[in-house]
């Protein structure tokens, strides 16, 4: 093993001014820290995330500490990042990349809006930051294979957010290596299957990601150092089955992944999303009322497959259930954060009708897999009628972009009812000139209630 690839791609990193960057990258970058926000805002205000911020001890507190989007007043840093990657992960809304296989924005983002609120660094700082620090998480997963059963949030998003804050603070390649290298040693080893049956602990991942991160960081600049093999031996030896140290600097510059990223116009999981987008499609053009309904069938890739496992036995296990959002959609109305109640589970109707899918393995979907996301939803009507709708791309995909207005939409939905509608507004229109603040603090702080 050399440690050069990483070495180029740390250097590379240094070297790379937001001035380089292409404005379509720039102008994705901001989609991307503005719907991760929302995100946060509306997840501030799940039940866990509040009682361990009314567990945080008074010291943890202050005024002139940094934000927690949707919450009052602020916090030290170190817990600031823990509250806002949890309540950024607790609703499955957050922005994904299908090559990463995992969701870099909600590891990066909590460290880097409290690193660049707390150090007044100015809104180029935090932008560049982002857009490296996702590369850096992207091209770090593409080299891995990681081992199955591992959850992607917690491994190579450490490093990613790590880096990132190291960019944002302008620091070298030789610090950024060290900063790589130290922050591996944190990558952790999440099981997959708490998500999938519901269990919120996977809620905590991309907090404990955001410490680490500011950590590997503070920890550099206080004099501790690491052995420069740490990072391909962490992601060849204890979390992968294999590693290929060229992809991490394989056509350095000629795109950015953060460009290449999904949002979510559902929360649930990105694998049922091209099932619900199909279901919408038919949906539009005929109204169906679920007692029409026989039977349903959904072909789809493996992934989306695997979600019908077994029943869900709460609503954060729900939203990993191709049969039960299908169902739900069809009882309920529109997948959001209004249809996801914590009865819908115990639903009879629901629950009844959400027997009544059948989910069937397409090998065709599964070879295109992970560049597009296909699924074909037939509803079996009871009068021997078929409704079919095919979809290749979920929206939000790069192939399949939501529109603007809608991630707009999205981002008032989810923050308005907290800091309210108008001040959302006013921040939208203040973070389109954001790579012209030269602090960003002020900025970050109109996403406290009441501020």
């Amino acid at each position: 093993m050399t440690s050069k690839p990483f070495a180029t791609l740390c250097r590379f990193l240094s070297e790379t001014d937001l001035s380089a960057l292409p404005p379509s990258v720039i102008d994705h970058a901001r989609q991307v820290l503005v719907d991760t926000l929302g995100v946060i805002i509306a997840g501030s205000g799940v039940p866990e995330v509040n009682r361990i911020a009314d567990r945080l001890s008074p010291s943890c507190r202050k005024e002139e500490g940094v934000t927690c989007p949707g919450r009052a007043g602020g916090f030290e840093p170190l817990f600031a990042v823990l509250l806002n990657g949890i309540a950024g992960s607790s609703l499955e809304f957050e922005e994904g990349n299908s090559r990463a296989m995992g969701h870099p924005a909600i590891q990066l983002v909590p460290a880097l809006a409290a690193d660049a609120e707390a150090g007044g660094l100015s809104g180029r700082d935090l932008l560049r930051g982002l857009v490296l620090g996702y590369e850096t998480a992207s091209r770090l997963s593409r080299a891995s294979s990681m081992r199955k059963g591992l959850h992607p949030t917690g491994t190579w998003g450490v490093v990613g957010s790590a880096l990132g804050v190291g960019c944002s603070r302008q620091k070298g390649a030789e610090a950024l290596e060290q900063i790589g290298n130290i922050a591996a040693s944190y990558a952790f080893s999440p099981y997959v299957k708490n998500s999938f049956v519901g269990k919120n602990v996977a809620s905590t991942f991309a907090g404990l990601v955001s410490q680490a991160a500011l950590l590997a960081n503070l920890f550099f600049e206080t004099g501790f150092r690491a052995d420069e093999g740490c990072l391909e031996m962490t992601f060849s030896q204890f979390l992968s089955d294999r590693f290929d140290p060229q992809v991490l600097v394989a056509g350095l510059g000629d795109e950015y992944a953060i460009t290449e990223n999904y949002f979510k116009p559902y929360p649930s999981c990105r694998f049922t999303h091209p099932a619900l987008d199909a279901l919408e499609e038919i949906l539009q053009e005929k109204k169906i009322a679920p007692g029409e309904i026989a039977r349903i069938s959904v072909a789809t890739f493996k992934a989306a497959v695997h979600t019908a496992s077994k029943p869900p036995d709460n609503v954060e296990a729900m939203r990993f259930s191709v049969p039960y959002l299908i169902a739900a959609r069809l009882c309920r109305g529109p997948i959001d954060l209004r249809t996801m109640d914590h009865g819908i589970v115990r639903d009879p109707q629901v629950m009844e009708l959400a027997g009544r899918v059948q989910m069937l393995l397409s090998q065709e979907y599964e070879h295109l897999r992970p560049g597009r996301n296909p699924a074909k939803v037939t509803l079996h009507l009871k009068g021997g009628q078929e409704v079919t709708r095919e979809v290749m791309d979920c929206l939000g995909d790069p192939l399949k972009p939501m529109p603007r207005e809608d991630l707009v939409a999205k981002f008032l939905d989810l923050a308005g009812p907290v800091i309210g509608k108008d001040r959302g507004k006013e921040f939208l229109v203040k973070v389109q000139g954001l790579e012209s603040v030269d602090n960003a603090r002020p900025l970050l702080r109109m996403l406290r209630p009441g501020a």
